[in-house]
C-alpha cells in the first residue's frame, strides 16, 4: 500500500505532465477559463513570462486575477470580448464540467475564435462504485441549487473541437499509484463539508457517510484529459522547458507519435511448376486427361497442355498508414485528428472547493 507522500508525488507527476502538455511559451498572450488550484495554473504561466488574461464574472474572482499578476477581463465563456486571433492560447482549465454540456460548443467555438490554439483539461469520469455514487449524488444535489457539475468522457471533448476543425494532440494522463484506505474517509470527509456549506440535502450527506465506511470502500484518483487543438497543418511544438513546479523535479517529457517504421514487402511467392506427366501404361500407352463435361471437338482448352496446381491468391498488402480514424456514428464528418487508436476511459473521482465557500486545509 502507498502511503499519502507516495501518493502526493503521483499527483505531481499529472501535474507535471499537464503543464508540458499545454506547451506554454514566454512571450504569449493567453486567455484562461477558470481557476483551478486557486489560480496555481494561471500564477506559473505569469511567472514564465507568458501574458494572461483569465474571464472572470465576479468581484472575488477579478481580486483574486489580479493578485496572481494576471489580466482579468469581466464577461462570460460564452461570448469573449475579444477579437479573432487575439491570443496565442485559449484554455479551458478544470472548467466545463462545472457548465451544462448545452453551452459546451459555442463555449469552445468562442475559445477557437480567439486562439490561436485551444486547450481543453478535465478530469475523466470516475469508473469505481464510490466514485461513480459521490458524482452522481454531488452533481443531483447541484443542479437543486441550480448549479451543475458532471464529466465527460474524452469522446465528447474531441467531437467539440472536430465542431472546429482543428487538428488535435490528446493525452490522457493516468495515475498509477492507489491512494491508501485512510484517504477514502479524508476525501469523502472534505466532500461532506463542501455539501453542508451548500445546504445539501441531509439524506446525500448520510448516504455518503455509510458508503464510506463500507469496509470494501476503495476511491481512485481521476485520470486527467489534456487536448490541444491547432489549426490544420500547424504543429503543437514544445513549451517552454520550465517545469510546473520549480522545486520538484520535471516529469519525463511527453512520447510524441512518430511515423511507423516501414514495412518490409512480402516475400515473392514459389515459382509455380508444372507436374510430371502420368506414368506410362503397360504396352506404352498413355491415358489422355479427363474433362468433366469436355466441350466438343475445337472447343475449350487445350487437353494435351500440362495441368497446373491451382494459383492462390496473396494476401492483400498491410495499409501504409493503418485505418483512418472516424468518429462513432458520425458517418460523413471530418476526422478532427490522428488520435492514438481506441480512447480509454479514466477512473476515480476528484473534488474541486466551491470558489467562494471555506478552502479544506
Amino acid at each position: 500500500m502507498n502511503d499519502v507522500s507516495d501518493f502526493q508525488r503521483e499527483s505531481y507527476r499529472i501535474d507535471e505532465q499537464i503543464w508540458n502538455a499545454l506547451a506554454l511559451r514566454s512571450g504569449e498572450r493567453a486567455i484562461f477559463l477558470g481557476l483551478a488550484n486557486d489560480g496555481a495554473w494561471v500564477g506559473r504561466a505569469v511567472e514564465i513570462g507568458v501574458d494572461v488574461t483569465v474571464v472572470a464574472s465576479t468581484d472575488a474572482q477579478i481580486a483574486a486575477v489580479e493578485r496572481l499578476g494576471a489580466s482579468a477581463m469581466r464577461g462570460s465563456a460564452t461570448m469573449i470580448a475579444a477579437t479573432e486571433g487575439s491570443y496565442d492560447v485559449a484554455i479551458a482549465m478544470h472548467y466545463l464540467h462545472e457548465i451544462d454540456p448545452g453551452f459546451h460548443a459555442q463555449v469552445v467555438s468562442e475559445l477557437a475564435r480567439v486562439g490561436r490554439r485551444v486547450a481543453i483539461v478535465e478530469p475523466s469520469p470516475p469508473a469505481d462504485a464510490l466514485g461513480k455514487r459521490i458524482a452522481a449524488l454531488y452533481s443531483r444535489a447541484k443542479r437543486e441549487n441550480g448549479q451543475f457539475e458532471g464529466y465527460q468522457t474524452i469522446d465528447h471533448w474531441r467531437k467539440l473541437l472536430a465542431i472546429v476543425k482543428a487538428e488535435v494532440w490528446q493525452n490522457l494522463f493516468t495515475f498509477t499509484k492507489v491512494p491508501p484506505r485512510k484517504a477514502v474517509a479524508e476525501t469523502v470527509s472534505l466532500v461532506l463539508d463542501a455539501m453542508a456549506i451548500e445546504d445539501l440535502p441531509q439524506g446525500y450527506l448520510d448516504e455518503l457517510r455509510a458508503l464510506a465506511a463500507r469496509p470494501d470502500a476503495q476511491l481512485l484518483p481521476l485520470s486527467r484529459i489534456v487536448l490541444v487543438g491547432t489549426a490544420a497543418g500547424v504543429t503543437l511544438g514544445s513549451g517552454s522547458a520550465a517545469p510546473f513546479r520549480k522545486d520538484v523535479a520535471p516529469a519525463p517529457p511527453i512520447a510524441r507519435r512518430t511515423a511507423p517504421a516501414a514495412v518490409a514487402p512480402p516475400p515473392p511467392p514459389p515459382p509455380r511448376i508444372a507436374p510430371s506427366p502420368p506414368p506410362a501404361s503397360p504396352g506404352g500407352w498413355t491415358p489422355e486427361p479427363q474433362h468433366l463435361g469436355a466441350p466438343p471437338p475445337g472447343f475449350g482448352p487445350d487437353p494435351d497442355a500440362p495441368i497446373l496446381p491451382p494459383v492462390v491468391p496473396l494476401p492483400p498488402a498491410a495499409a501504409p498508414f493503418g485505418a483512418p480514424f472516424a468518429l462513432p456514428e458520425e458517418s460523413g464528418e471530418i476526422p478532427p485528428f490522428g488520435g492514438q487508436g481506441e480512447p480509454k476511459t479514466g477512473f476515480g473521482w476528484s473534488w474541486e472547493p466551491p470558489e467562494d465557500g471555506p478552502k479544506p486545509s
